[in-house]
């Protein structure tokens, strides 16, 4: 009986695999085939948009050079998600910049903050950080 009882829990284990992978110098997301960067750099850099979308094109982390920076959906999903903000060594709570543009204020970016996944739109010019993201496929 009680292998019977490990062998089910290994296999709706395994149907259930984690939706968080911990590499190194990264985090995956195998739900949403995502691969976000986990470095120290990530608490050092506090700058504008521009510089922010310039740095995570030209990132080289892990062997990948295609970084950017995320949409609003994939860094909210990421913020509200206590299993996937254990995983990361260097994610502190602050204000992130995501990919898109404020549609109502072209000056405006959205911005999203890692603390609890609170939505704002930031100007361009204002500070904040920039995680990178890539697709994992």
């Amino acid at each position: 009986m009680r292998i019977v009882v490990i062998v089910l829990f290994l296999i709706i284990s395994s149907a259930f695999g984690a939706d968080w992978v911990k590499k190194p110098q990264s985090v995956r997301d195998t739900k949403h085939h995502l691969q976000w960067q986990d470095t120290a750099s990530m608490q050092e850099f506090n700058d504008i948009w521009r510089l922010a979308k310039a740095r995570c094109g030209g990132l080289s982390v892990g062997g990948h050079d295609d970084w950017r920076l995320p949409t609003k959906k994939e860094l909210m999903y990421l913020t509200k998600s206590k299993e996937g903000k254990t995983k990361f060594s260097y994610l502190e709570d602050g204000v992130f910049w995501t990919s898109e543009e404020d549609k109502n204020d072209d000056i405006n970016v959205v911005t999203v903050f890692s603390g609890n996944g609170f939505v704002s739109s930031s100007d361009k010019c204002d500070s904040a950080y920039a995680m990178c993201v890539r697709d994992d496929n």
